[in-house]
């Protein structure tokens, strides 16, 4: 388990050497492999000590599992505009679901390792945590608008973060690149109360 989620120093330094060890991560997943990078490298990599590493993650998969979930939360962040029509409100949450995709697709071969390794379901539970804020800020937005949306929205947002995660995974696991048909897909199997864009 990471010590990330209990890590809320604003330290200049802490948040220095996390982000000195994330970009060393993103630079050597271009040339090798997760299951290749050892934290002894990638501290050499980020110019930091071993123990600051370990002060803040407990393995290189806990570090790429904050990292890419973090990636993939920060590509989710939508703006509703207000004021607007429905189906522009919902255009909004569709580009937002395009940049995901995009995202995925830009760090396609770090994802599947990933996906596919021991820190798998802490990857997983980060970006369902996030997707679930996400959703449930949505149902609200949605709501505000006119939508009539399930009473238990606890249920509705996981409801939609676990397709989201899924989803995730499967477009990462394929080799498509046709990012826009592929959100439209995410969209269309939407709950059916979710309105689509114009």
């Amino acid at each position: 388990m990471s010590h990330s989620s209990l890590d809320t120093s604003d330290d200049p330094r802490a948040l220095r050497s996390r982000r000195r060890m994330s970009e060393a991560l993103i630079r050597m997943l271009r040339r090798e492999d997760l299951a290749s990078i050892g934290v002894a490298e990638l501290c050499r990599e980020a110019g930091v000590h071993r123990t600051t590493f370990y002060g803040h993650f407990e393995s290189v998969g806990d570090l790429a599992a904050e990292v890419f979930a973090s990636i993939i939360d920060d590509a989710s962040a939508v703006t509703p505009p207000h004021g607007r029509p429905i189906e522009d409100v919902s255009g909004a949450y569709l580009d937002a679901t395009v940049a995901i995709i995009e995202a995925v697709a830009r760090d396609r071969r770090a994802i599947r390792t990933l996906l596919e390794s021991d820190v798998s379901h802490a990857f997983r539970a980060h970006m369902r945590d996030q997707f679930i804020r996400r959703a449930d800020t949505a149902i609200g937005v949605m709501r505000d608008n006119g939508i009539v949306v399930p009473d238990n929205t606890d249920v509705s947002a996981a409801y939609i973060a676990g397709g989201m995660v899924s989803t995730i995974e499967l477009w990462a696991s394929s080799d498509s690149d046709d990012t826009q048909a592929y959100a439209r897909s995410m969209f269309e199997n939407m709950p059916a109360w979710w309105p689509l864009p114009g």
